[in-house]
């Protein structure tokens, strides 16, 4: 069995050793695969639960790895910082960000020691960072600690479930490794994650004083890869566009049923979950 790890090395390693981590998953454009797909989903449901009463457009990234989401936010105007405690992942961040035009600040920095003031961001997110604390109240806690008054607070949470969404798909991401089997460049460093649902970060979310929390579950969709862990392998770019087609009629179909965003779900099923609330 592989030794499962969360500490910086790990994260450091991943960032250093994999094509795909050089990818931004944001684009203007409509998204030509499964992760730009994904990330554009991410974008429109933030925006959803954005506040009324936000009183200005300051936004960290905690654990930003390459940046995609905050991309979108610093394409529409907001004044975004992003933190890392990878100098890999903050050096990708800086270029793609350069490439595309976009401006942000750049952060090497440890999520549960923050070099910020109290009260300086109307908004906080991380994206699969949460899970990979087996406590998480400082990790929650300082990220409170920087949010402004009515500030809003989110938690994109990737949690080890072996029954969501993904378990009818195992089988078609098994044949695709016999196809294209892993290289030696694509080696990743086994991480550690937690299997909790939203019921702990719900409660640190209270003790940490955020209030009108909710959750709810996210994505979905399968992962279709030879390697759908982190960093995810994209598949060639024929099968992705394929991919996307199918999966946007996927999500379309789930509108018109429910009426309701489709890229939300019941907690377990999908690929991760959202857990969000208000500094007030």
């Amino acid at each position: 069995m592989p030794e499962y790890r969360g500490d910086g090395d790990s994260f450091e390693r991943n960032w250093n050793s994999t094509e795909e981590a050089h990818y931004l998953h944001w684009t203007r454009r409509e998204p030509e695969n499964q992760i730009q797909l994904a990330f554009r989903q991410h974008w429109k449901t933030f925006q959803e639960l954005l506040p009324a009463n936000l009183a200005g457009k300051r936004v960290l990234e905690v654990g930003c790895g390459r940046g995609s989401l905050s991309a979108y936010f610093a394409d529409a105007g907001w004044d975004c910082t992003l933190l890392d405690i990878s100098p890999a992942a903050i050096n990708l961040a800086r270029a793609a960000f350069e490439a595309q035009g976009l401006n942000a600040r750049f952060e090497v920095g440890d999520c549960l020691d923050m070099p910020f003031e109290t009260g300086g961001y109307d908004l906080v997110f991380s994206i699969g960072l949460l899970e990979h604390f087996e406590e998480i109240e400082n990790a929650i806690g300082e990220q409170v600690r920087i949010l402004a008054p009515n500030g809003l607070f989110i938690g994109y949470v990737v949690p080890h479930i072996p029954e969501n969404v993904q378990k009818e798909y195992a089988w078609v991401c098994d044949i695709l490794r016999a196809i294209l089997p892993l290289t030696s460049a694509q080696t990743k460093t086994p991480l550690y994650r937690s299997d909790q649902l939203s019921p702990p970060y719900l409660a640190a979310m209270g003790a940490a004083g955020l209030k009108n929390v909710g959750a709810s579950g996210t994505y979905p969709l399968p992962m279709i890869s030879n390697s759908p862990d982190f960093p995810f392998t994209l598949l060639p770019s024929d099968a992705e566009r394929v991919l996307v087609k199918h999966f946007e009629l996927i999500l379309e179909t789930r509108h018109q049923q429910t009426g309701k965003n489709p890229w939300l779900c019941q907690e377990g099923d999908g690929q991760a979950f959202l857990v969000w609330g208000q500094k007030t």
